[in-house]
């Protein structure tokens, strides 16, 4: 099921937090646009943003801008985020309702959301999520090759929400050759979605289960693969 949301019938959400335009693409058609496609690169790697200032206190600036610098900083600067002055596309963040984010550059001009209640999403770890889905980073738990290193228990699954854990084929994503992130930012935590508190994924590797949706900064991995998708050394 996909969702609507009051405050923004132009849109509709997708895999919890993924948003999508409703007159420019039909959500079925969402594995054709993530991650991996090449014109949803930012250029040079450089994201201009817009905080909505008057919807936040100056901590939680501080702890969004803060977020950002850790990307930077995990990246050595192959992705950048830099105040929006004149460029002609850009993420405008603020305080809307969920936490949520279009996947990647998707216009070649003017303004995206990037959606962080307030109170409830302004917490480093949400905020990376958000901001590299924004780079351009799809759930981790969508890879083709998912099913190899945990199980969906549908059983537990909210009725009506099974379409979350959709897994999208090879012919659809473009892993980078890199190996499958159990503890990646970008993992649903083990009881995503579950509808009697029981886990809905489960790993096959030898890890606890919590450790899947843990993560507060990337991971080596998703650094590896934000450095590949960009083509950075």
């Amino acid at each position: 099921m996909n969702v609507t949301i009051d405050d923004r019938p132009d849109l509709v959400i997708i895999e919890g937090d993924i948003a999508f335009d409703t007159g420019s693409i039909s959500p079925l058609l969402a594995p054709l646009k993530n991650a991996y496609i090449l014109s949803s690169k930012w250029t040079s790697g450089i994201l201009p943003y817009l905080i909505e200032q008057s919807q936040f206190s100056a901590t939680q600036i501080t702890t969004i801008t803060n977020a950002m610098r850790k990307i930077e900083q995990q990246t050595n600067n192959c992705i950048r985020f830099v105040q929006r002055t004149n460029q002609p596309t850009w993420v405008r963040i603020y305080a809307g309702t969920g936490c949520w984010s279009y996947m990647g550059r998707i216009r070649a001009s003017g303004s995206q959301d990037l959606s962080l209640q307030n109170p409830g999403c302004v917490s480093q770890s949400i905020i990376i999520h958000e901001l590299l889905h924004a780079v351009g980073f799809a759930h981790e738990q969508t890879r083709p090759d998912r099913d190899q290193y945990v199980t969906i228990n549908y059983n537990n699954i909210e009725t009506g929400k099974e379409n979350n854990f959709q897994r999208y084929l090879t012919s659809e994503v473009n892993t980078l050759s890199k190996e499958y992130d159990i503890t990646s930012i970008m993992h649903y935590k083990w009881n995503a979605f579950s509808k009697n508190g029981q886990p809905t994924i489960i790993p096959k590797v030898n890890v606890s289960q919590t450790v899947m949706g843990s993560s507060v900064q990337m991971t080596n991995l998703d650094i590896e693969k934000v450095k590949a998708y960009y083509g950075c050394t």
